[in-house]
């Protein structure tokens, strides 16, 4: 069991922080999960879709023009005409769209046993001449400052807690993608795609708001809530909530996501998006270049480090342990990915059911050598799978021998 001190070791030797092309598999989740309510439900603007309601005389037949292209949008699906309502919910996106910067605060809280949680607050700024910042805080200090730099094609990661930092090159395809995941139309897009439940008014940080909620399986899970209030005076977003199961350190843990204290249109210069570097801090690498030497040539005919024969024996076991637990998780068979992962047995129903959710569509691309770990008898495979909607991602799976049921296991990295 994690002790307070060891989630805090957790978030500072995490590889997210590093890992670019994560943050972009996210992104691309985010996008494809806007897409698929498209099959089932109608649809609002897309992100770069910039709608204006001319208030100067037009034609009837221009009139008529608009109705059928607001009816072809599926507008009408979102207007609340119930008496009394202060929001008109199709307009909110398209009114937050038109504003060209934005500041705001995000807390993320992941939950660990006893009610302890790690809590990571940032201040966000978004600019859509500029990009985005993010700077996040653990302990009341800030520990990581993100920047993503569309116009330059570069993405920044400043980890101000270890003085180093990673320079990401994003590709014209990355760079043209505009909306980023940090930005919280991406998620306003997402939440208004579909149908939801109307929460009524509250107040929410003494200002008077409206509020509503929704499942969005395909990027929260089965069991994930999505909540977004919006000032009834402003139309504009006060908080915007989510609440989902997630994997972390190998385990199913509640995650909480709050954005709020938005400043709409707030006046940004370009000099809060430039990454001031101390010269003391040092330059990490980035990973794809560290993966990409790995497969070159020259790498590959590095002989591997000498093993025993009985560790040659062991090494063919690891690697069919992993293809087996794969095959088990690509075809969601419980019974295998508990034989052959027992850790597992003590997820609920509902981790199990959101655990199959990101499970389904699963592809086994490619299953590497076993590495020998300095730990006796444990080991790590090197593997690349394909997601349904991550696309494919390179993950370390980690494997001993279990003496009391006298085989090889995947195990959570000690």
């Amino acid at each position: 069991m994690k002790s307070a001190e060891d989630i805090k070791r957790y978030f500072q030797k995490s590889t997210l922080s590093t890992n670019r092309d994560k943050h972009e598999a996210i992104f691309e989740k985010i996008q494809r999960a806007q897409d698929l309510p498209k099959i089932t439900a109608p649809a609002l603007h897309r992100l770069n879709l910039r709608s204006k309601i001319m208030k100067s005389n037009i034609t009837k037949l221009a009139a008529a023009a608009a109705v059928i292209a607001m009816v072809v949008l599926g507008l009408f699906e979102f207007i609340d005409t119930e008496a009394g309502s202060g929001v008109v919910w199709a307009e909110v996106l398209e009114k937050t769209e038109q504003i060209p910067a934005v500041v705001f605060d995000m807390t993320g809280e992941i939950a660990y046993p006893q009610g302890r949680k790690l809590v990571l607050p940032s201040k966000n700024y978004v600019a859509g001449d500029y990009g985005t910042r993010s700077d996040i805080s653990l302990d009341g200090k800030l520990s990581m400052i993100k920047y993503r730099l569309p116009a330059r094609k570069v993405a920044y990661q400043v980890r101000v807690d270890q003085k180093k930092y990673w320079r990401f090159d994003l590709s014209d395809e990355q760079a043209a993608r505009g909306r980023d995941a940090d930005d919280p139309r991406t998620w306003l897009k997402l939440i208004l795609s579909g149908d939801y439940t109307k929460l009524g008014r509250a107040t929410i940080n003494g200002v008077a708001a409206e509020g509503i909620e929704c499942n969005r399986p395909e990027m929260v899970g089965k069991d994930g809530i999505m909540r977004l209030w919006v000032n009834v005076e402003t139309n504009l977003p006060l908080k915007i909530e989510t609440e989902m199961l997630g994997m972390e350190g190998g385990q199913m843990r509640q995650h909480k996501y709050v954005m709020e204290n938005f400043e709409w249109n707030a006046q940004l210069s370009e000099s809060v998006f430039k990454p001031n570097i101390p010269d003391d801090y040092t330059q990490g690498e980035d990973p794809r270049t560290s993966r990409d030497r790995q497969d070159s040539p020259k790498a590959q005919q590095t002989p591997p480090q000498a093993l025993t024969e009985q560790e040659q024996t062991a090494q063919s076991k690891v690697k069919e342990v992993v293809r087996l637990y794969l095959q088990a998780c690509s075809d969601r068979n419980w019974d295998e990915i508990l034989k052959h992962r027992p850790g597992f047995a003590k997820f609920t129903v509902e981790q199990r059911a959101s655990l199959d959710t990101h499970l389904e569509g699963l592809e086994i691309m490619q299953i590497g050598e076993p590495r020998k770990d300095a730990e006796p008898d444990t080991w790590t495979v090197l593997c690349q799978v394909k997601w349904k909607v991550e696309g494919v991602e390179e993950k370390e799976i980690h494997v001993r021998y279990d003496e009391a049921l006298s085989r090889f296991v995947v195990c959570d990295r000690q």
